[in-house]
């Protein structure tokens, strides 16, 4: 990251920390994790141990892991297991997205909605990148992590502001409009996630889709690809919940083209993903 970029980011950083809004750390499981990772020889059973010791936190990897997208013919008996089949730097990426959801989590019920629909969006958008992986060339966890932390700013601000989002407070059915919601707050939920990303070390291009998911024009490269996939996971996830989706139509040009879609192609396409569910 050049300077100017980490001047900008502290200029962020200072300004959200101004309006009182905390950035969770990173888990001290996750720092524990990239140190085993990190070894020449890393021990895949210490691993699955360490993952182990969070009972809820082994819970949300299993959940994830049961995807038909991550090539397991069946459940997988042990955290052990899943990983000789996933690989290290997969279980990596799956064990941060469940330890966002056990740090931001809260026990109100529209946290729960919240994380649910996060979730959804999260293996819609894995599964887009699987079904388009000739195309985007990105695994489908990291599809899966962008997805979980697409909108984890939202979470942050309504910890901070109890009147943050409070239509989605009383229902699940009334997703809020979050430009506006910042703009009634002085702040920004893009950017708080996009903060929240870098300081768990996430891929660059994951940091800057979050950041710019609302955006698809002022992305980089590889992070327009991947906003391409999480609109396309939000498009069909507003399709199956029968949600409006005001920007898709100005949205939807760009999309298909970065994902080698055809307009003719998209009802079919929609589906099939909706069927890999």
């Amino acid at each position: 990251m050049s300077s100017s970029q980490t001047d900008a980011e502290q200029a962020q950083l200072d300004e959200l920390l101004a309006n009182g809004i905390k950035i969770p750390a990173q888990p001290v499981v996750l720092d524990e994790l990239e140190k085993l990772i990190g070894k020449p020889k890393a021990n895949i059973g210490h691993i699955a141990a360490l993952v182990a010791k969070d009972a809820g936190l082994a819970a949300i990897v299993f959940k994830m892991i049961s995807s038909p997208v991550y090539g397991l013919r069946k459940p997988a008996e042990s955290l052990e297991k899943a990983i000789s089949v996933i690989g290290l730097k997969q279980m990596a990426n799956i064990i941060k997205c469940a330890a966002l959801r056990t740090t931001l989590g809260g026990k109100e019920q529209y946290y729960e909605w919240f994380w649910e629909r996060s979730a959804e969006i999260a293996q819609l958008a894995s599964i887009v990148a699987w079904k388009q992986r000739s195309v985007c060339n990105i695994f489908p966890d990291q599809a899966y992590m962008a997805g979980l932390f697409l909108e984890c700013g939202v979470p942050i601000l309504m910890n901070r502001f109890p009147e943050y989002c409070k239509a989605f407070r009383l229902s699940d059915k009334n997703w809020p409009d979050l430009a506006e919601e910042d703009r009634r707050f002085n702040t920004n939920h893009c950017v708080a996630g996009y903060l929240l990303a870098r300081h768990w070390h996430l891929p660059d291009f994951i940091c800057q889709a979050v950041r710019f998911h609302h955006d698809i024009l002022h992305t980089e490269h590889k992070a327009t690809t991947m906003v391409a996939i999480l609109q396309m996971a939000i498009h069909i996830h507003n399709v199956y919940r029968q949600y409006p989706e005001p920007n898709w139509d100005s949205l939807r040009p760009r999309v298909l083209d970065e994902l080698g879609i055809g307009e003719e192609g998209l009802k079919e396409f929609e589906e099939d993903v909706v069927d890999s569910r």
